[in-house]
């Protein structure tokens, strides 16, 4: 059931990114984030109270920590790349993630296997995935990777890529660590821990940020209840399945958001998009055959 939880967790993603693309406009890209989450966190706190609170031991805390410093380590140098180049020559990069989380769920204390072919989905939805994204560029489907030997703006793209594939990871393992298991416990916590380690920053940076928010009430409302049905699916995504797969089925959402913004935006698809999304579909249908 992971499976069908993660992608329907693309679609709901798919359809912030289109809300987030209006609100983007007008709100810092921070403050977006923290008020999102804001929002959601009543809501998933309603989730927990029915499921109740599990027992915890000293790596749930370890998982919840890591997550949560990975996370805004993320979000800061993503953001910092965004600023000093287009997103179109950098966002390519972004398909590498979850071979990074496939990788490291290897190893202890995850040590995740997953079958061959679910293995070979894996890459063939990311090779679709990077098609999509890099057809975007004017120089060409190699440019995002050659950029990586050629300026800072692709190595803290890459760095961000890489600490945010670590973040998946740290949420498994705090997971794990709750006893019996409570996916939705361990999100909340974390949005706790996120919530309050940001809000210092926003009143530092600008202490009306408060100001973007009421100007665009009913906006972050919508993003609010749609991130808290979004995040409850994809932590339970991630509760049941493996890592590395997860982190894949949720990268299609690039797939949906092409599909929304074509209906919204009418953004006519390219012929290397449409082989793209081909390409992408293919790799999904052999991640669940091989599971």
């Amino acid at each position: 059931m992971w499976f069908y939880a993660a992608l329907l967790t693309s679609v709901i993603t798919a359809i912030i990114a289109i809300i987030s693309k209006k609100l983007v406009l007008n709100v810092s890209a921070s403050v977006l984030t923290w008020a999102t989450l804001v929002l959601a966190t009543p809501i998933i706190f309603i989730f927990v109270l029915r499921e109740g609170i599990p027992q915890l031991n000293y790596l749930f805390l370890f998982g919840v920590t890591g997550s949560v410093i990975f996370y805004i380590a993320s979000q800061i140098t993503g953001f910092k790349a965004m600023r000093i180049a287009d997103l179109s020559a950098i966002w390519p990069l972004i398909s590498l993630g979850p071979i990074f989380t496939l990788l490291i769920a290897l190893l202890p204390p995850l040590s995740e296997r997953p079958s061959l072919m679910a293995t070979v989905g894996v890459f063939v939805t990311l090779a679709g995935i990077y098609i999509l994204n890099a057809t975007k560029s004017k120089e060409g489907l190699l440019e995002p990777i050659k950029s990586l030997f050629r300026n800072r703006a692709s190595f803290l793209m890459m760095v961000s890529v890489l600490t945010n594939s670590v973040v998946i990871v740290f949420d498994k393992l705090a997971i794990n660590n709750t006893l019996p298991q409570n996916t939705t416990f361990t999100l909340f916590i974390e949005n706790l821990m996120v919530i309050f380690g940001l809000l210092p920053l926003l009143y530092v940076r600008n202490k009306k940020f408060y100001r973007q928010i009421t100007s665009n009430t009913k906006l972050f409302l919508l993003l609010g209840i749609l991130n808290a049905f979004s995040t409850i699916l994809a932590f339970w995504a991630v509760g049941g399945g493996n890592v590395g797969l997860v982190a894949t089925v949720l990268k299609t959402q690039v797939l949906f958001v092409l599909l929304f913004s074509y209906i919204t935006f009418k953004d006519k698809p390219k012929l290397e998009t449409l082989i793209g999304s081909v390409v992408m579909i293919a790799g999904v249908i052999f991640i669940k055959i091989g599971l």
